[in-house]
This record gives structure tokens, C-alpha cells and sequence, in this order.
């Protein structure tokens, strides 16, 4: 790896905003999912997608470490609620999925790096080969497809129209919008 695990967890506290575990458990997880691949030059290795299963603090860790990004749709937030990521190499075609083995924390005042640090990757983390099924419309690069809503007449991309009466719609007007028009 090209930076050390000091200087990874510095730049993820940094643009998280605070040390805390999820910095901590995201930066391990991302170099280990690093490792797992044999990516050493993270940020300027382009066929890396990771899956992130919780919203929190872990993925601006895992997010700063291996450069990926929502905008440039290498990162993937699944919000399952789950301490867990999967990093998939596309052009290795080879992936694992790394999730937080229990449930233990630092107590209050202790130094969390010395904490989760007294531990081997091995006792964190429970790691497994997987495959990840992905549409081609969900790879980086531009849009794959433009459809445009036949109700409120905006675009939607990449596969995510649906067809209904014969009418292509977004998910918006098919109901599932998570706003309220006042």
C-alpha cells in the first residue's frame, strides 16, 4: 500500500470530521479489501467497485481509502444496516466481502486505534469470496441509457424506468418517491 495505515486513518478522520470507530473499522476493512485484491495504488486503480452496507461512518472511511466514489459510481451504498463492504475488482472479475465479526467496542476515554489495533484482521473480520452480479447500466462510465418519464417528463438513467401500460415512468410517479411535493 502506498500510503500507511496512520496516514489512511488521518485523511479518513479528517473528511469524516472525528476519529471514531467506523473510521477505525472502515479503514482496516478497506486495506484489507485492498490486500484481498493485491491493489496497492488504490487511487489511481480504476476497475474498483466497493459496496458499502450501511450509511454511517465506516463508508467515508472505506470511500477516502480507496478513492471510490458515488459520482463516479464505484461506490455503492447498499443500506442494509450491516458493518460490511464488499470491494469487487471488474477486471479480475473477484470479490470479497468483509463484515465486522462482533459486537465489541472501545469503552469510554480509551484510545480507539490502541483498541481496535489489539486485535488481528482475522478476529475483526469475517472475509468471503463472492460473486457480484451487476447490471452493465450500474458500471462507472456514462449513462448507458437516457429514458425520459412519460408522466413528469424527466430523465431517468440507467435502467431504472419501469414500463407500465406500455408507458415508461419513473419511480417517482410509480409512487415510490421519498418526498412530498407541497
Amino acid at each position: 500500500m502506498i500510503n500507511s495505515f496512520n496516514e489512511d486513518l488521518k485523511e479518513a478522520s479528517n473528511y469524516h470530521g472525528h476519529l471514531c470507530s467506523g473510521q477505525v473499522l472502515g479503514v482496516r476493512m478497506a486495506r484489507l479489501g485492498l490486500e484481498l485484491l493485491g491493489i496497492s495504488n488504490p487511487k489511481a486503480y480504476r476497475d474498483l467497485i466497493v459496496f458499502i452496507e450501511t450509511d454511517r461512518c465506516l463508508a467515508d472511511a472505506i470511500g477516502t481509502v480507496t478513492g471510490c466514489k458515488i459520482g463516479k459510481r464505484t461506490l455503492k451504498v447498499k443500506p442494509f444496516g450491516k458493518m460490511a463492504a464488499t470491494f469487487y475488482d471488474i477486471k479480475k472479475e473477484k470479490a470479497f466481502r468483509i463484515y465486522k465479526k462482533f459486537n465489541e467496542y472501545a469503552k469510554e476515554g480509551q484510545d480507539l486505534v490502541e483498541f481496535f489495533n489489539g486485535f488481528s484482521d482475522k478476529e475483526l473480520f469475517t472475509i468471503e469470496e463472492v460473486r457480484v452480479k451487476i447490471k452493465q447500466e450500474d458500471l462507472p462510465g456514462p449513462p448507458c441509457r437516457v429514458e425520459k418519464c412519460s408522466i413528469c417528463h424527466e430523465e431517468i438513467l440507467d435502467g431504472n424506468e419501469i414500463i407500465k401500460d406500455n408507458r415508461i415512468i419513473c419511480k417517482s410517479c410509480n409512487g415510490e418517491q421519498y418526498y412530498e411535493k407541497k
